[in-house]
């Protein structure tokens, strides 16, 4: 089945923090009604998952005016074009597609055990690993520097205390083979990060997928 709860976050960020684990993620806490809310973001490649990422600067979203109306909060979409709905493999912008696996940059390992390489390699290395974490704090930080900046986090909402804690799944949801997230793929239920700057007058998206997942997809969102 899809994911559940596909929803997008609107707030104002207030703090960040790197939270370790099998998959690493970048918890962003985010202010709005009904709020504090938990942005989990995947930030590191796992086995079998490497990361694929782009930061799109200069951004229009597909849907600006109907962003622009969001309240501040949690709101829940419908998995459906024609709407605020995201699908990388769908969605367009004035004719284009919104995103491109071409656009998209694989985010290599870093295993600190690792033997081999000079000093200098390793430190290239590491920062390659980090790319998209740092990526994510430098538009935090702007997005926090901004008085009326805010992020747009489109995923699925979840609940740990009995209320709508926060959203996760930030990354494309659909085209994941069977038996490794195959139950989660949908279209029009993709997530990503959408970053508005008032005080720059710019946009800023931030899109994640995995090599895992096909970017040939039916109308359930399974591979083709």
């Amino acid at each position: 089945m899809p994911i559940a709860n596909y929803s997008v976050l609107a707030g104002r960020p207030t703090a960040g923090k790197v939270v370790s684990g099998a998959s690493a993620h970048y918890q962003i806490t985010m202010q709005a009604a009904g709020g504090p809310f938990t942005v989990a973001v995947n930030i590191q490649s796992v086995d079998g998952s490497e990361v694929l990422y782009a930061i799109e600067e200069g951004f229009t979203p597909p849907d600006l005016a109907g962003l622009m109306a969001l309240p501040m909060g949690m709101t829940k979409l419908q998995s459906a074009p024609d709407g605020l709905a995201l699908d990388y493999v769908r969605s367009t912008v004035g004719g284009s597609p919104m995103i491109t696996k071409a656009q998209m940059t694989l985010l290599p390992k870093f295993n600190a055990k690792a033997k081999g390489g000079s000093a200098e390699e390793q430190m290239i290395q590491r920062a390659r690993a980090k790319a998209l974490e740092n990526a994510v704090v430098t538009l935090l930080n702007m997005t926090i520097a901004d008085k009326e900046g805010v992020i747009y986090a489109f995923g699925s909402a979840f609940s740990d205390k009995g209320r709508v804690d926060g959203i996760h799944d930030i990354h494309m949801n659909q085209g994941n083979p069977k038996g490794n997230h195959g139950g989660d793929n949908g279209a029009w239920q993709d997530g990503a990060l959408f970053i508005h700057l008032p005080a720059k007058g710019t946009w800023t998206a931030v899109f994640i997928a995995f090599q895992t997942e096909s970017w040939t997809t039916d109308s359930a969102g399974n591979p083709v």
